[in-house]
């Protein structure tokens, strides 16, 4: 998995120059190179193509964008407009505050820790072929997470939509709620999914990688179940040996019944109007 070290970024910094300028048929916009604390900037922030900067505190009023190749690392950050990530950039933020949503097109990466956010969009656009790399850790996404050819990991992340890979290398999950749909297509090295809970339907499409799906396996470890509301489908696959045997959950809600198959094994999940949850191995 690839990371890029935010020491790096910070040590490549020096000093604080948030540079203002005034475009002439708009507000302000603010240059970031190197750092700031606990100010307001006005109007919209930028950080400069392959220029880096370093935010502690701070709030944005407007827009911020990250340019090509440039590098913005923010904590305990109040962004109040969204977050726009360029060719090759890279984003870290944690315990930052997010009032709307964050797209990351053609960008190296970003990484989100104790975050609360809108919905998260990545998607290649010039560089079709190029994944970027996607983590969130403890991360509170207030709308979706759509992911187009990326690299996906997630760990105790809440989700108030929807989930979805489409054409990623993979999608783990791990200890997380999902409270609608849950998706991965495309994923050549697979997908992990441990400790979930998703109360929409979950679906796995053409993912040519492993699926290990609610128990342990040759990727991760697993000792928990996970719940799935709705229905799964998908995990009949021609290629028997990737399959692993998910852990048998009962659900329990809206009165409806679903199988889920899989070359190894079945697991089953049920749903009655029952708040209680039951799980079998």
């Amino acid at each position: 998995m690839k990371a890029r070290s935010v020491l790096t970024v910070a040590l490549a910094v020096a000093g604080a120059t948030l540079g203002v300028v005034t475009p002439a048929s708009a507000g302000l916009t603010t240059f970031c190179e190197g750092d700031a604390g606990a100010v307001t900037v006005p109007g919209d922030l930028r950080v400069a193509a392959t220029k880096s900067c370093v935010l502690d505190g701070t709030t944005v009023t407007g827009t911020v964008t990250v340019e090509p190749g440039a590098n913005l690392v923010v904590t305990n950050g109040t962004f109040q407009k969204e977050v726009v990530l360029q060719d090759d950039s890279y984003f870290d933020a944690r315990g930052t505050t997010f009032a709307s949503t964050i797209t990351a097109t053609d960008a190296y990466g970003f990484f989100l820790a104790d975050t609360n956010s809108g919905t998260v969009k990545v998607a290649p656009n010039a560089h079709p072929d190029k994944a970027t790399y996607s983590y969130f850790n403890g991360a509170k996404v207030h709308g979706d997470i759509n992911t187009t050819k990326a690299e996906v990991y997630a760990e105790g992340v809440t989700v108030d939509g929807a989930v979805s890979g489409a054409n990623v290398s993979y999608l783990d999950i791990i200890d997380s709620v999902v409270n609608k749909d849950f998706a991965v297509s495309g994923a050549p090295l697979g997908s992990v999914f441990c400790a979930n809970e998703v109360y929409g339907n979950t679906s796995y499409t053409g993912n040519t990688g492993t699926l290990q799906i609610g128990a342990d396996g040759p990727i991760a470890a697993c000792a928990e179940a996970s719940f799935f509301n709705g229905n799964v489908t998908g995990l009949r696959r021609p290629a028997l040996s990737t399959a692993r045997t998910p852990k048998n959950t009962l659900s329990f809600d809206r009165s409806t019944f679903a199988e889920v198959t899989s070359p190894t094994g079945t697991n089953w999940v049920q749903s009655e109007d029952v708040v209680s949850r039951q799980t079998t191995s």
